[in-house]
């Protein structure tokens, strides 16, 4: 059976003319013009997949996927954009979003996201260094069980031992680890490393000055998320970047 759609956004005429591409491919399509009212919908009917705009006057995409999680933490939300708003996308990619697409579609990329939306197959090598074993364990047992196939270093030496030999799609790494910390095993790998799709650095805010701050916003395929980890946000992040290499 064909995925239930709920597509939301504040333009009539995108509503109508994606709604219709839609229902002749066989989706069942439920439309609203705002994140507020997608919230409302989702509270009283199931959907698999949400087809949202990040920019919406009110609630934007981002605020309202992360109601919609909070709701229905399982449901699949694919975003889309007609602008360059990098700063949302990277938000929206960390609250959870399947994918981000960009307006207009081109439909067969649309289709093939929908579909794959709808199989457990986000799955990635990754790369995970910290210091803290029971952490690394914990970590470890969390993304292994979601599908990812997961490497384990407890130093930036061994961490760059292990990317000499496989080469990884995410890396996930402690920043304060010991003898190559994890902005400079960052900088080092990915040069070597230029498809990886991307580098998570956890930290402590208390333990990360202003500078470093700055830099990990201003690194290329850089996404830092505070200690102690949101283990659920955690896969939904990792989970979204994997979707994006299947793109």
């Amino acid at each position: 059976m064909k995925p239930r759609i709920l597509l939301v956004d504040d333009n009539e005429d995108f509503l109508d003319s994606t709604k219709d591409v839609l229902e002749d491919e066989g989706f069942q399509v439920v439309t609203a013009s705002s994140g507020e009212e997608a919230i409302r919908k989702v509270e009283k009917q199931a959907f698999d997949v949400v087809l949202m705009d990040i920019k919406m006057p009110g609630l934007n995409g981002v605020e309202s996927l992360i109601e919609l999680k909070k709701r229905s933490p399982g449901i699949r939300v694919i975003m889309c954009t007609a602008y360059i708003v990098n700063g949302l996308i990277r938000q929206a990619l960390e609250e959870g979003a399947y994918a981000v697409l960009n307006k207009p579609f081109e439909m067969d990329v649309l289709m093939r996201t929908i579909e794959s939306s709808q199989h457990d197959v986000k799955s990635g090598l990754i790369l995970l260094a910290d210091h803290d074993k029971e952490l690394c364990t914990r970590l470890g047992g969390v993304l292994g069980s979601a599908g990812h196939h997961v490497r384990i270093a407890h130093d930036g030496r061994e961490a760059m031992r292990l990317a000499e030999g496989q080469s990884f799609d995410i890396m996930l790494l402690e920043m304060g680890l010991p003898f190559v910390n994890g902005l400079e095993l960052h900088r080092l790998v990915s040069t070597r490393q230029p498809a990886m799709l991307a580098t998570i650095i956890m930290d402590s805010a208390l333990d990360v000055d202003a500078s470093v701050q700055q830099e990990l916003k201003k690194q290329h395929g850089l996404i830092s998320l505070t200690k102690p980890l949101d283990e659920t946000q955690l896969l939904d992040l990792v989970g979204s970047i994997c979707a994006a290499k299947r793109l």
